[in-house]
Formats: C-alpha cells, sequence, structure tokens
C-alpha cells in the first residue's frame, strides 16, 4: 500500500512538471511575435526554463517525501499510543472481571 501511494505522488509531481511545461510552450506560442523572434526566444529560455523546472521539481519532491515521512511518523505515534490506551482498558476489563468471578465464587459457596 504504501508503494501505491509513492506511486501516486510520483505519478502526480510528474504530471504538475510536465503540466507547467505545456502552460509555458502554450504561453511561448501564443505570444505576439514573429517566428524568428519567438524560437530566439525559444532557443535562448528552454535551457534555462528546463533547469529551473528540474530543480523546483526535485525540490518539490525532496519536501513532499520529508512531509510523508513526518506524518507517517505522526500517525505510527498515534497508533501507539492507542494501542497502549486499548491494552490498559483491556487490562483493567480483566481484573474487573476477575473480581467479579471471585466475588460470584464466593456468594455461590456461601449458598
Amino acid at each position: 500500500m504504501r508503494q501505491d501511494r509513492d506511486d501516486g505522488l510520483l505519478n502526480f509531481l510528474f504530471g504538475l512538471f510536465f503540466g507547467v511545461l505545456a502552460g509555458y510552450v502554450a504561453g511561448v506560442l501564443t505570444a505576439e511575435k514573429t517566428g524568428s523572434e519567438l524560437r530566439r526566444d525559444i532557443e535562448m529560455n528552454s535551457t534555462d526554463v528546463l533547469s529551473n523546472l528540474r530543480n523546483k521539481f526535485e525540490d518539490v519532491k525532496d519536501q513532499t517525501v520529508v512531509a510523508m515521512r513526518e506524518f507517517k511518523g505522526f500517525t505510527d505515534d498515534k497508533l501507539k499510543a492507542s494501542a497502549k490506551n486499548i491494552e490498559d482498558q483491556v487490562n483493567s476489563l480483566g481484573q474487573q472481571l476477575e473480581e467479579l468471578t471471585k466475588k460470584q465464587a464466593e456468594a455461590f459457596s456461601k449458598n
């Protein structure tokens, strides 16, 4: 299940990356410039844009991985605390049941 979540996150990040790239390309192609100006701008900016997008993508990916680890740790701690609480309650109920059983046995033996 964890692998599915990681794959889903990775797919989301790839989709985000390509969506931003497609938006940039659409913006450049719809700009009011001549063909030669447009080609020159694409040529000059494409390397920088791709490098910046790649860096931002890596930053988002790293931040997401850290956030998921923190969330998983938080969830694990909460689950452990809940399990301990349930265990304590079961032990308490077990002791109460033992006491009631002893009282019933004493009452039954007196009759």
